[in-house]
């Protein structure tokens, strides 16, 4: 069994691994270097989730259609607000401060919902 966990967070692997940085997962769309994958949250080999890339591309879609439909604002309304506070370093996917926010409907989402 894959210990992905242990991948994700490896310092060997990546730069800063306890700090919320997403973009670090940019430079790896499409990059496969055989089989030392460092982004493995489906498994891998023989074991591997065979919906992972229809897994990957709906949560692609959805965040998407939430990004164009709902503008999003913090609710703590902080300007340098702290990602890395939102998260720890632990197994569990807890989050030290939750992160709260407010998403609003854009004009075009309610008229369009509002046609009959």
């Amino acid at each position: 069994m894959v210990n992905a966990w242990a991948i994700h967070k490896g310092p060997e692997l990546w730069d800063e691994p306890e700090k919320f940085k997403p973009e670090r997962f940019d430079a790896m769309e499409g990059e496969k270097e055989g089989f030392n994958y460092k982004f493995v949250p489906f498994g891998m080999g023989r074991r591997a989730c065979p919906g992972a890339t229809m897994g990957l591309r709906t949560v692609s879609l959805v965040l998407g259609s939430l990004i164009q439909w709902f503008d999003w604002k913090n609710v703590e309304l902080e300007e340098n607000y702290n990602m890395d506070a939102c998260y720890n370093s632990q197994v569990t996917s807890n989050k030290d401060k939750p992160m709260e926010s407010m998403c609003i409907p854009r004009e075009n989402c309610i008229r369009l919902i509002s046609q009959p």
